[in-house]
């Protein structure tokens, strides 16, 4: 048992993981490469992973058989985080207190818990894909929730929307200067007002309102003058949002702080050897 626990924490094992799921990776910008598949990649980021694998297969059964290839490859390498942690971090520490190693193993908790937001961003909450609101109109949602538009503001040709999102220029199109204003209600009652860029959704709670496009306007001709454009939203609820936004920068400081403290280590030993 404890060489097979050896086995699972060796840096042999990471490394076989690792290029296996690279090489998965690459299967996958294989198929995303066919047309019938990528239109199955864009069915699946449309909806939740656990609806999505519910849904008969419509010729992605394939597509499936990766994306479930692909999770088991990732728990493989969180079996392999669990062993390296406990075989050669913790046993360590507790042998000798270790600053960088003790640093490192948070790290790898940190990260342990970002894979699984990442998973529980798949399986929990919901989503709803594709809104197409006007300014003045409302979407209805899950236990009573409403969603509505109160403004759009968009200070750019409106012609522009006519065009391809990859034709568009920063010139033409602002960012930050076109934005929808929504109010969220439950039941009737107002929970929360704020507005949705391009890139920055609107948040209440664990509830999401992401801004993907605008959409030309309904009225005959396309100045200014021929109405509001419309917008498409992203309506949807991560129940473990807020941690994964805690924990994911805090990921990223560890490791830097991890790189700093190490980098200075082979400094340290060379004035050892010298004295």
């Amino acid at each position: 048992m404890k060489k097979f626990s050896e086995q699972l924490s060796s840096l042999h094992y990471t490394t076989w993981t690792l290029i296996v799921l690279f090489l998965w990776f690459c299967w996958g910008i294989v198929l995303a490469s066919c047309e019938n598949y990528y239109n199955g990649f864009r069915l699946m980021n449309s909806t939740l992973i656990r609806h999505w694998l519910l849904t008969p297969d419509n010729g992605f059964f394939l597509l499936k058989c990766w994306f479930v290839g692909l999770c088991i490859l990732v728990a493989l390498l969180g079996v392999n985080l669990v062993f390296c942690s406990w075989n050669k971090i913790l046993k360590f520490i507790r042998i000798r207190f270790n600053g960088p190693k003790l640093l490192m193993l948070l790290v790898h908790v940190i990260f342990g818990l970002v894979a699984l937001g990442h998973f529980g961003g798949f399986m929990l909450g919901y989503k709803h894909d594709n809104v197409r609101l006007r300014e003045g109109q409302s979407f209805s949602f899950q236990n009573d929730h409403e969603v509505k538009v109160a403004k759009i503001h968009f200070a750019d040709d409106p012609v522009i929307l006519k065009k391809s999102r990859r034709d568009l220029t920063r010139d033409e199109f602002h960012y930050r200067s076109n934005f929808a204003e929504f109010v969220m209600s439950r039941e009737g009652r107002e929970i929360n007002r704020g507005r949705a860029y391009v890139l920055k959704p609107m948040r209440a709670g664990d509830i999401q309102v992401t801004l993907k496009r605008f959409t030309p306007s309904r009225a005959r001709g396309s100045g200014k003058k021929g109405g509001k454009p419309g917008v498409v939203v992203v309506v949807s609820k991560n129940p473990v949002l807020g941690v994964f936004l805690f924990i994911y920068p805090l990921m990223i400081i560890g490791m830097a702080i991890y790189l700093v403290m190490t980098w200075k280590l082979p400094n340290k030993n060379k004035a050892n050897q010298m004295k």
